[in-house]
This record gives C-alpha cells, sequence and structure tokens, in this order.
C-alpha cells in the first residue's frame, strides 16, 4: 500500500511539472497579449493607432458611405490631416459650399480614440465640413444623419489604408494616405467626376461584358448582371474618387473574383483593376442604338448633314413646297430607340396627330456599326402619306426600303469614356452622315437650321 501511495505522489507530482511547463509555454508564445493588463493594452492600441493617423505629409482622403432616403447610400468624401489632437478638414467641392462655411478653406476640430468593444475614432467637436452631413439632431428628415464616430478594423500593411465601418449605421468608412496636397487631390478627383465617370460603359470580369453606369452624383457604381433588367437599377457600389483612380468601398464580387481598386488607363479609355481582374470600358458605339430606350437625345437637323446628305435634304425641301405639305412643317427629326433593337424615325415628335413614324428595322453588325432599313410603313395623323411628297429623300438616305444600309457609330466630342454628339457614318458613301448635336432640339425650332 505504501507503495501504490508513493506511486501515486509521483504521478501527480509528474502532472503538475507537465502543466507548468504548459502553461509557462503558453506565456512565452502570448506575452504580448497577457503580459500587459487590459488599459495599457488599449493605450497602446490607440497610441499604434495615432501613430498611423499622424504619419503622413498630405493627409488623408477620407470616405464615409452615408444614408439616403429611399437608395442605396452615397459616399461623402472629405481631405483631412491629424495631428495628436486636431483634425484638419480641407475644403472640398462637396463641401465648399455648404451652409455658413462657404469661403472657408480649413476647419480644425478636435479627435480622439476610445475602447468600446474595439477602437472608436470620433470626431468630437463641430467641424461645418464634417459634421453638417453627420448631424445626429433632427435637422435630417428621415433619419438621414452619417456618423461621426467609427469603429477602427484595421490598416493595410504598408500604413496608406485604414478600414472601419460607422459605428451606429454600420456603413462602410475608409480612409487613403494622400500623395499628393489636399488641393490637387481635390482638382484630380473632380477630373475623374467630369471626364471618365460615364453614364453609360461597361465593366469586364471572367470574360464577360455587363452593362454599367457610374451615378456620380451619389457616388454608386452601377453594374446590370445577367438577369437583371435593364429597365430597373442594377447592383449598386459605393466609390470614393482617388488621384488616378477608384476605390470600391463596396468591393465587387462576381464569379470568384474581388475588386476593390481600379485605375484609369494610360490612354484614358476606362479603367483597369489593379489586380488584372476586370476593367471598365467605354460603352460599345452600337449599343448607344440597339441596347438604349433612347427619347430624348437623337435629334438632328440640316447643319449636322455631310455634303451628300445635304443635297438630298434639299432635294426634298423643293418637293415638299411644291406639295400639300410644306418644308417649313418640319419642326423636329429623330431616331427613337426602345432599348430592344426597336427604332423609329420620326418626324415633329410630341406635335400629336401631326407625328410622322417610318418604323425602321435594325441590326447590330458589332460594336461600331449598325445596319439600318425602312420597313416600308409611315403613320400618323394627317390622312395622307408624307414620303412621296418629298420626304423619300430623306428617308431613303437613312434606311432604304429594299436593303440594309451600314453606319459606323462614331462621335463628334466628349472623350472616350464619355462620347458626345454621335455620328452615323455611310460606309458605302462617306459624304452621307449626320450627327446628333447635343440639346439639339432644346436649341433649334426647325430641321432646316
Amino acid at each position: 500500500m505504501k507503495t501504490r501511495y508513493i506511486k501515486h505522489l509521483a504521478m501527480v507530482a509528474l502532472v503538475c511539472c507537465n502543466a507548468v511547463a504548459t502553461l509557462t509555454g503558453c506565456q512565452m508564445k502570448e506575452d504580448d497579449l497577457f503580459d500587459v493588463d487590459p488599459a495599457n493594452r488599449a493605450d497602446a492600441w490607440m497610441a499604434d493607432y495615432r501613430r498611423v493617423f499622424n504619419n503622413n505629409e498630405y493627409g488623408w482622403a477620407l470616405y464615409t458611405d452615408n444614408p439616403t432616403s429611399g437608395r442605396h447610400p452615397s459616399v461623402k468624401t472629405y481631405a483631412v490631416q491629424f495631428d495628436q489632437c486636431y483634425s484638419t478638414f480641407f475644403r472640398t467641392s462637396g463641401t465648399g459650399n455648404l451652409p455658413a462655411v462657404a469661403g472657408i478653406d480649413t476647419i480644425k476640430s478636435m479627435y480622439s480614440f476610445k475602447m468600446d468593444n474595439g477602437i472608436v475614432l470620433s470626431f468630437d467637436t463641430y467641424n461645418g465640413f464634417f459634421h453638417y452631413f453627420a448631424d445626429q439632431s433632427q435637422y435630417f428628415s428621415q433619419d438621414m444623419q452619417g456618423d461621426f464616430e467609427f469603429c477602427l478594423e484595421r490598416y493595410s500593411e504598408n500604413e496608406d489604408t485604414i478600414f472601419g465601418h460607422g459605428k451606429t449605421k454600420l456603413l462602410p468608412f475608409v480612409m487613403i494616405k494622400l500623395p499628393v496636397t489636399a488641393k490637387d487631390y481635390q482638382e484630380a478627383c473632380d477630373s475623374i467626376k467630369s471626364n471618365y465617370a460615364p453614364y453609360n460603359c461597361s465593366f469586364v470580369c471572367a470574360g464577360d461584358t455587363l452593362p454599367a453606369r457610374f451615378l456620380s452624383g451619389y457616388q454608386n457604381f452601377m453594374i446590370w448582371m445577367d438577369d437583371d433588367d435593364l429597365n430597373y437599377d442594377g447592383h449598386l457600389y459605393s466609390y470614393g474618387n482617388l488621384v488616378g483612380g477608384i476605390y470600391l468601398i463596396e468591393p465587387i464580387e462576381y464569379k470568384g473574383h474581388i475588386i476593390k481598386e481600379m485605375h484609369i488607363k494610360s490612354d484614358k479609355s476606362g479603367y483597369d483593376d489593379v489586380n488584372g481582374q476586370a476593367e471598365i470600358i467605354p460603352k460599345p458605339m452600337a449599343h448607344y442604338f440597339t441596347k438604349d430606350a433612347e427619347y430624348d437625345s437623337h435629334f438632328w437637323g440640316y447643319s449636322c448633314l455631310g455634303p451628300d446628305t445635304k443635297s438630298e435634304w434639299d432635294k426634298a425641301r423643293t418637293a415638299l413646297n411644291k406639295s400639300r405639305y410644306k418644308a417649313n412643317s418640319l419642326v423636329y427629326v429623330c431616331l427613337k430607340t426602345d432599348g430592344v433593337g426597336g427604332i423609329d424615325l420620326i418626324f415633329n415628335m410630341w406635335y400629336g396627330s401631326g407625328e410622322i413614324h417610318f418604323p425602321l428595322e435594325m441590326q447590330e453588325i458589332d460594336n461600331d456599326h449598325i445596319a439600318l432599313k425602312w420597313t416600308g410603313k409611315e403613320t400618323s395623323g394627317l390622312g395622307y402619306k408624307v414620303y412621296p411628297l418629298g420626304l423619300n429623300y430623306i428617308v431613303d438616305a437613312i434606311a432604304p426600303k429594299d436593303e440594309f444600309k451600314t453606319f459606323r457609330v462614331s462621335c463628334q466630342g466628349g472623350s472616350k469614356m464619355s462620347p458626345s454628339e454621335l455620328t452615323l457614318i455611310d460606309e458605302s458613301n462617306p459624304d452621307n452622315w449626320f450627327f446628333f448635336g447635343t440639346n439639339w432640339r432644346y436649341y433649334h425650332q426647325s430641321i432646316w437650321d
């Protein structure tokens, strides 16, 4: 019995020794967590974030996803610089005209870090640039107040990007270190908004080309996926403008690819994903006719014609003036598309019984070419046909009845990303062409202008 007791004591001693050795090993491996008491550990974390915040020459671009009434959140952008106690917000195009701060270049206010289930960045004292959109009072109706406290999640390995979310609204929050001064940053961002945020474009990823659209007023990027109806909103993603591109605060996830940051191509024709997984390209020119339900922009007149086209219109004017339907009765002419391949040549749109419709057939040859042919039908409320009285010259120059006429779709102006004044050029006769002048119908009162 004594022997068994001694063996039992020896076993207990061995277990205790192993336990002590194990505990000692854990402590050595995780001394960064457990050697420091929680209060000091929290102070160290906040000091580390403060170091990152202060470690910049020009400051930070701060992007917050803000609530809106009844639609996808919109992004607010700020240029801000931090020192140990204060945050200095710089005037931007989005904040320069706010009430009570118009004409002010900078506003300084206090900020702080605190622990609340993690590190929280708080903008403590009122800042006319920032708190206008983050007012927690009832200044805004329908609970559209943005956050002024943000839970910090992490910063990137190179310490140039900080990630988090709003403490109350839980919407994304991102800060990106500025590579230039706040003024130069704002000018670059405004240039992107003005020149490289087209209302019509395409998103290319995983071998698919999808219709897309920049909603630059809200800083939203919209993509219509395969099963989406083009008559309704597609998938929306919030983004912020960078000096040379965009940063998707809500990353695009498509067929296993995650797209976060895209830079403007060297030829200014679109955007490339920094990881080479996707791109944004201009909308194919042919799609402005084959896939757009346009009724208010494809207007043109005599001053928008090529030399041979003008000659045909001159014949039409002479013939009409000898008929019961006079040439000066023609106010507007336009191509109206329905977005699903249908197209009409219409004279005097919005003139009730005076509208003259010529339904056309349309084919998409490739991204830059369409072909048109008249169906032979004419409808109006006039009680007689105008085609044989002289409109035949105009109609046949665009869409003859017996064969398709192929046009190359080009443009008269704008940028590669945002073309304007689209032009149709007859491939069989380069002198037969016409373009759609910007807001033509607002500035002209006759197709003979």
